[in-house]
C-alpha cells in the first residue's frame, strides 16, 4: 500500500535542491542525476533508475514518481515545463519535502519516549497478569470469600486492561486500513473531499489542497496562460489525477461564463481565504502574485497549526501512560489493603 511507503524526505530534499544548483550552473538533467548517483553511492541504483526512465522520454516528474517520491512534488514538477519555471519549482519543492523531514523528527522525537514509556508500561501489565494474579487469587480464595472485591478489581485491571488496549489499537489499525483502502478506489477529487469532512484533519487537508493549487494557478497565469487554457492543461490526460479532477469541476461553471470565483465557491477542499484572494487578485489585475503569496502563506500556516498540534498531542499521551502506571500501582496495593483488613 501506498500509505505504508517509506520516503525518505531529507535525502529526496537534497537531491532536489542539488538538482536544482547544477541546472542553474549549466548541467543536462542526466548529467546532474549521473554526477550525484557518483556523490550518493547508497542512492545510486535508484538515481540510475531515474536516468534510464529519463532515457525512454518520460518526463523528471513521471520518473520522480516511478522511485518512491510522493505524488504532490511530482505535481508540481509536471507543470514546471508548462510554466517555465522548471529549476525554480525544483529547488522549493527541495526546501518542501525538508520542511517536511523537519516535521517528521519532531513528530518522531514528540512520540519517542512516550512509546517507549508505553510499550514497557503494557509489557508490566502482561507481566503482572501472569505472574502477580495467579497469586493473589490463590491467596484470597484460601483467606476467604471476602476477598472477592479485591480479587475483582484486580483482575480486571491485569486481565481486562491490557485486552481492551490491545482490541482498541487493532480496531483503529484495522479501521484506518479499510478506509484508506476504500478512499484509493475513488477518484482523487472524492478522496480530497472525504478528507476535509473529518472534524481536526481537515484543517490541514484544506491547507494542502489550496496550497498546491494556489502554486500551479499561480505560476501558470504568471507565464501568460489563461484560466481556460490552464484548466486545458489541468485536464489532459498526462496531468495528475488531482488536477484533472480539479478542471472537470471547475470547467462546467467557465462554459457557463462564471469566474472562476464562483467555480471555487462549491469545492469545500479549499479554504475560504483561497475564494478571498482570488477575488482580490481579478480586481486588480494582480491575481498570479497574490496566489502565489499565497502559497507560500500556506507554508507558515502548516508549520503554525504542526506545532500546535505536538504541543497538544505529548501532553495527552503522558497523561494516557500516567493513569496506566497508576493502574499498574492500584492492581498491586489495593488486594494487600483488602487482606489487611481480613486480619
Amino acid at each position: 500500500m501506498a500509505f505504508f511507503q517509506r520516503i525518505n524526505w531529507k535525502a529526496d530534499g537534497e537531491f532536489l535542491i542539488r538538482t536544482a544548483s547544477l541546472l542553474d550552473k549549466g548541467f543536462s538533467l542526466e548529467a546532474t542525476i549521473s554526477y550525484l548517483s557518483i556523490t550518493s553511492p547508497k542512492n545510486h541504483e535508484r538515481y540510475e533508475k531515474i536516468i534510464a526512465s529519463l532515457a525512454l522520454g518520460n518526463s523528471f516528474a513521471y520518473s520522480l514518481q516511478q522511485n518512491g517520491f510522493p505524488e504532490f512534488i511530482c505535481s508540481q514538477l509536471h507543470y514546471a515545463s508548462s510554466h517555465g519555471f522548471f529549476i525554480q519549482t525544483i529547488s522549493e519543492t527541495g526546501m518542501h519535502m525538508q520542511r517536511k523531514a523537519e516535521e517528521h523528527n519532531a513528530l518522531k522525537k514528540t512520540f519517542q519516549y512516550p512509546l517507549v514509556l508505553f510499550s514497557t508500561v503494557i509489557i508490566v501489565f502482561f507481566l503482572l497478569r501472569i505472574f502477580l494474579l495467579p497469586k493473589f487469587e490463590l491467596l484470597f480464595s484460601q483467606l476467604s470469600s471476602d476477598g472477592a472485591l479485591g480479587t475483582n478489581f484486580t483482575y480486571f485491571l491485569l486481565e481486562q486492561v491490557p485486552i481492551i488496549l490491545g482490541v482498541i489499537l487493532l480496531t483503529l489499525f484495522l479501521s484506518i486500513s479499510f478506509l484508506i483502502k476504500k478512499q484509493n478506489k475513488k477518484n482523487a477529487y472524492q478522496r480530497a473531499y472525504f478528507y476535509c469532512r473529518i472534524p481536526y484533519i481537515r484543517q490541514f487537508s484544506q491547507i494542502h489542497y489550496s496550497q498546491i493549487f494556489s502554486r500551479e494557478m499561480g505560476y501558470l497565469l504568471k507565464s501568460g496562460l489563461s484560466i481556460s487554457h490552464i484548466m486545458q492543461v489541468f485536464k489532459s490526460n498526462d496531468s495528475p489525477p488531482f488536477f484533472q479532477a480539479i478542471a472537470k469541476q471547475i470547467i462546467p461553471s467557465l462554459e457557463q461564463g462564471l469566474p472562476l470565483t464562483e467555480a471555487i465557491t462549491p469545492m469545500p477542499i479549499f479554504e475560504k481565504e483561497l475564494y478571498y484572494i482570488v477575488v482580490h487578485g481579478e480586481k486588480n489585475g494582480n491575481l498570479a502574485e497574490e496566489l502565489l503569496f499565497y502559497y507560500n502563506l500556506c507554508h507558515q500556516k502548516a508549520l503554525m497549526k504542526t506545532e500546535k498540534l505536538f504541543s497538544f498531542i505529548q501532553p495527552v499521551v503522558f497523561i494516557i501512560i500516567g493513569i496506566l502506571i497508576i493502574s499498574i500501582y492500584l492492581s498491586i496495593l489495593y488486594p494487600m489493603f483488602s487482606m489487611v483488613n481480613q486480619i
